[in-house]
């Protein structure tokens, strides 16, 4: 029998509590999203206070709880930017050199970690608004879709228990999106691009290579690129020398679930005969050149219609491929997820599969940590409880249905392409 504790069943509960709320609200899109379209901005203003304003005051300030997870480790790191340290040298960072620059800002404020979950949940209000704003040419009410994203578990958990900063890459998307188009448009992404990499996480460079291909100039983007990564790489080199490179060590650690972590008691004994760094680097080989690949062969549809899907399809892909891995990287793709993969009519059939990898994506970190001390499966007998069959079983379950999802964004970037090659006219076809 598995003994919760009670952060962990109050943490379930919730979880499956928020996945009933979804499903209701998605079975019933029709007949509450007119509704809720009519009072638009309240509910998005609602949304934000009742599932991550009001739930942070209930944690940090009536239980005085302290932050966890991340938040913790973006404390320190904020509190030695704002003392003038300097990044990779002074204290420990593995995202971009700008980013405890950036999160040390609020410390002004209120010099205390719960200002670094009001400052994520403000950035990913503020990107789910725009994405609800670019984004609302579906059959449903357009509202829908941010009211199911702030009810699903794992966007929920993500913000208010971990401060996940991940989403800002996808705000970055919609900068580039937002960009004037014009002869100067592949620079300008190029420029833009570069900025995320100082800002966010080098993680991001597995999606600005499959940029390449569909951009509408690839030497101007390049060029974008190149004229802030040089200095920047120079700066920091001539700063910390080769200490930059410390993000890449973040990866150097096994996480579940991806197709490494499920495969392993079978592959077990190769695996551990392969170093995981060799493993990890497999993975972003298999991620970088499957998301180049699709991007080259779709790039008919353009830059502005192809990025949320290539976005999408890239970050999933890298989710299932590396072993490096967890399952919360989920988030990372949800809000386009939801707002342009599965608005779609065939979208709209994952919604069941989704909502459940919603809820295990939370709850197999608390068997998987809690239960099973992060237990590696290299063979069948070290499967030797109900908590690690119940923490196996669950990362099938999770592949499973990441690979379902990949595929169904697969097939929406092959048909867009295809609808853009029948629409060409043959350039030899005189026009009336």
């Amino acid at each position: 029998m598995i003994s919760f504790d009670t952060t962990s069943l109050v943490k379930s509960i919730i979880v499956v509590g928020l996945a009933v709320a979804v499903w209701l609200v998605f079975s019933n899109r029709q007949r509450v999203g007119p509704f809720l379209q009519r009072h638009e901005r309240i509910t998005t203003y609602l949304s934000f206070l009742l599932l991550r304003l009001v739930p942070f005051l209930c944690v940090y300030v009536v239980l005085n709880q302290e932050p966890r997870s991340d938040v913790d480790f973006f404390y320190r790191k904020a509190e030695a930017a704002i003392q003038g340290k300097l990044v990779y040298r002074d204290f420990l960072s593995y995202h971009a050199p700008l980013f405890g620059y950036l999160i040390g800002l609020p410390l002004l404020l209120w010099h205390n970690a719960r200002v670094l979950i009001l400052l994520m949940a403000v950035m990913e209000f503020i990107i789910a608004k725009a994405t609800l704003r670019r984004y609302r040419t579906t059959a449903d009410a357009p509202i829908i879709w941010f009211v199911l994203y702030y009810l699903l578990p794992l966007p929920f958990v993500a913000m208010v228990l971990s401060g996940e900063e991940d989403i800002w890459m996808w705000g970055f998307c919609l900068m580039s999106l937002a960009l004037p188009r014009g002869r100067k448009l592949s620079f300008q992404l190029g420029l833009l691009w570069g900025v995320g990499m100082l800002v966010i996480k080098f993680m991001l460079i597995v999606f600005l290579i499959p940029l390449f291909f569909i951009v509408p100039n690839r030497f101007q983007y390049l060029a974008g690129l190149l004229v802030v990564g040089v200095p920047s790489l120079l700066v920091l080199y001539s700063l910390v020398g080769m200490d930059f490179l410390m993000p890449i060590q973040h990866s150097s650690l096994p996480m579940t679930p991806n197709v490494v972590s499920v495969l392993r008691p079978v592959l077990g004994t190769y695996f551990d005969q392969v170093p995981l760094t060799y493993l990890n680097w497999a993975g972003l080989l298999t991620t970088i050149g499957g998301a180049s690949l699709m991007g080259h062969r779709c790039r008919s549809m353009g830059y502005h219609r192809l990025l949320p899907l290539l976005y999408v399809f890239t970050f999933a892909l890298f989710q299932l491929c590396l072993p490096s891995s967890p399952g919360f990287y989920l988030f990372t793709h949800t809000l386009p997820l939801v707002f342009i993969v599965l608005s779609t009519p065939g979208g709209k059939r994952a919604w069941p599969a989704f909502i459940v990898l919603n809820v295990l994506t939370v709850v197999q970190p608390i068997l998987s940590v809690l239960y099973n001390e992060q237990e590696l499966y290299n063979t069948w007998s070290l499967i030797d409880s109900p908590a690690e069959w119940v923490d196996y079983l669950i990362q099938c379950i999770e592949v499973g249905i990441f690979v379902y999802l990949l595929r169904i964004v697969l097939e929406q970037m092959r048909s867009g392409a295809g609808q853009e090659k029948l629409t060409e006219v043959p350039s030899s076809i005189p026009l009336a």
